[in-house]
């Protein structure tokens, strides 16, 4: 199925569910400039141009995943993106890439205005050069006392991604997480809210929580969009 169908599962396209959603997911949608408060979550290899340029065209909001791409091809890798959809993207970039400071440069030449830091806490450098570029910064918060240290650090929005994620995660489950973070810190800072999440139930529940969105990621591996290989988005299917 495509990213479209795939978002319509789980997102009322209209009626009182859809503006019930919408008044819920404001404050994630203001932060975004998506039309749903859903980000993709950046996995490397899959999350690039194809598939991020049709969750932004989509409505949701596509997070190009860099990995260990070099300077100059993240260059290409967002200039392709942008040749695919003028609807606003991210770039999610991992703290301990050598190339860090020239990473986020490029982002910066290209106008990118949301710029996702994981795999560790970001230096101090790095905030500041996110900050003068003009760029939102998002950065992931496994604790509490973490994301209170972001916060004060800079970050304008975090994300809290529990052990059902896939990627880089930590030992808590998604549910706790949320309950220990969202109430102390989401009437301060716009929080989404990640792992195993794939029904709009479970969206919802978040929301009513406090969370300004949530970030799917899995969820699009076996859309037609992704460049996932067939047997493995066969495998994804078959799982259970």
């Amino acid at each position: 199925m495509s990213v479209m169908t795939a978002l319509a599962e789980i997102v009322p396209v209209a009626g009182n569910g859809r503006r019930k959603l919408d008044q819920l997911m404001r404050r994630g949608t203001d932060f975004l400039g998506s039309e749903v408060a859903i980000m993709g979550g950046a996995m490397s290899w899959v999350s690039e141009r194809n598939l991020v340029a049709a969750l932004s065209n989509a409505g949701a909001f596509g997070v190009l995943a860099c990995g260990a791409m070099t300077p100059a091809l993240l260059d290409t890798e967002i200039a392709e993106t942008k040749a695919r959809t003028d609807r606003p993207f991210g770039v999610n970039l991992i703290t301990m890439h050598p190339q860090l400071s020239d990473l986020i440069d490029i982002c910066s030449g290209h106008g990118v205005t949301h710029i996702v830091l994981a795999g560790g806490l970001p230096p101090g450098g790095a905030i500041d050069r996110i900050k003068a570029s003009g760029a939102k910064l998002i950065a992931f918060a496994p604790a509490l006392s973490l994301a209170k240290k972001l916060i004060r650090s800079g970050a304008d929005a975090l994300v809290i991604e529990g052990m059902e994620a896939g990627g880089h995660i930590g030992p808590v489950s998604t549910s706790v997480l949320a309950q220990e973070i969202l109430p102390h810190v989401s009437a301060d800072i716009p929080v989404f809210v990640a792992g195993g999440i794939g029904r709009g139930e479970a969206i919802a529940g978040y929301l009513e929580m406090g969370a300004a969105g949530v970030q799917l990621g899995t969820r699009f591996v076996c859309a037609t969009e992704s460049i996932a290989h067939p047997n493995l988005k066969r495998a994804f299917i078959r799982a259970s």
